[in-house]
């Protein structure tokens, strides 16, 4: 089996920090927000082994893959099969506009 290369983009690894310190801060527990960014990282790193399990919206923006971490976070990513990359785009919360939001950012 082909294992791809998870490189998650600026964006989405400041997304990523800016949740768990939500969460941290909301629940008075760091580790809370520790497990919460472990935890979300892990799911966008097993996109190394099944990269394409997403949907595919390249009706929002060109090549676009989305998935959702636990119902609550949309996952915009691409994936490069000359490189054998997936790039991970995004994190959005999944009560805000994932579309317009794609579309703008594309």
């Amino acid at each position: 089996m082909i294992e791809y290369l998870v490189i998650i983009e600026p964006e989405a690894g400041d997304a990523m920090l800016a949740r768990a310190e939500f969460i941290a801060t909301q629940s008075g527990s760091k580790l809370a927000g520790q497990r919460y960014y472990n935890a979300i990282h892990d799911f966008c790193q097993s996109l190394s082994t099944f990269p394409h399990r997403g949907l595919n919206r390249s009706d929002l923006r060109d090549d676009v893959r989305i998935t959702n971490y636990k119902g609550t976070t949309i996952i915009s990513y691409l994936v490069n099969e000359e490189t054998k990359t997936v790039h991970v785009l995004s994190l959005i919360h999944s009560s805000q506009d994932y579309e317009r939001v794609l579309r703008q950012s594309g």
